[in-house]
C-alpha cells in the first residue's frame, strides 16, 4: 500500500513467515545470512560493509543480470532485537532515485508465525514509491520467503 504525508510518498508491506521473530531478525542482521537472499530475482548481492549497530553503516552492491550494478547505502537508526530494525536507504548511482529515504521492520509474533511490517518512507515521488514497493515485494516474496520456509 502507498500513502501520502506532508508531501512525501511512504509504502507498507506486510508478509507472514513460518519461522520464529528470532529466526528472521536474525536473517536481516546476519551479513552472512542477508547475503543469501537480499535482492531481486536474478540479482547477487554482495555486502561491503554492514555494521549492525545504531549509528552503523551498510553498503551493498547489486549486480543485475546485464552486470550493471545498482549500490545501496546507509546506516542503522533504531535496532531492538527481534522487534524492531530501522535504518536509512540512499541509492549511489540512479540519479533522480538517489534521495535517503527510511526503512522501518516491526517483527510481530502470530501463532509460531512471524509478520513483518516494512514501512519505507520520505520518497519524494510516488513513481519512486512504486518501484519501491515492487522490487520490496520481490525480495520479501522470494528472497526471503526462499530462504526463511
Amino acid at each position: 500500500m502507498i500513502s501520502a504525508s506532508n508531501g512525501k510518498f511512504f509504502l507498507q508491506l506486510e508478509h507472514v513467515y513460518n519461522a520464529s521473530k528470532e529466526r528472521v531478525f536474525l536473517a536481516w542482521t546476519k551479513k552472512e545470512q542477508l547475503g543469501q537472499w537480499w535482492g531481486l530475482t536474478g540479482f547477487t548481492t554482495t555486502i561491503e560493509q554492514m555494521d549492525v549497530s545504531v549509528g552503523g553503516k551498510y553498503l551493498f552492491h547489486m549486480t543485475a543480470p546485464n552486470g550493471k550494478v545498482h549500490t545501496l547505502e546507509g546506516r542503522y537508526v533504531e535496532i531492538i532485537p527481534n522487534e524492531k530494525l530501522s535504518f536509512t536507504w540512499k541509492w549511489l548511482n540512479e540519479g533522480v532515485d538517489s534521495e535517503e529515504t527510511l526503512v522501518t521492520i516491526d517483527f510481530v509474533e502470530m501463532d509460531n508465525k512471524t509478520e513483518l511490517v516494512i514501512t519505507h518512507s520520505n520518497f519524494s515521488t510516488m513513481k519512486v514509491a512504486k518501484r519501491h514497493d515492487n522490487n520490496w515485494t520481490n525480495s520479501l516474496e522470494r528472497g526471503l520467503c526462499n530462504y526463511i520456509n
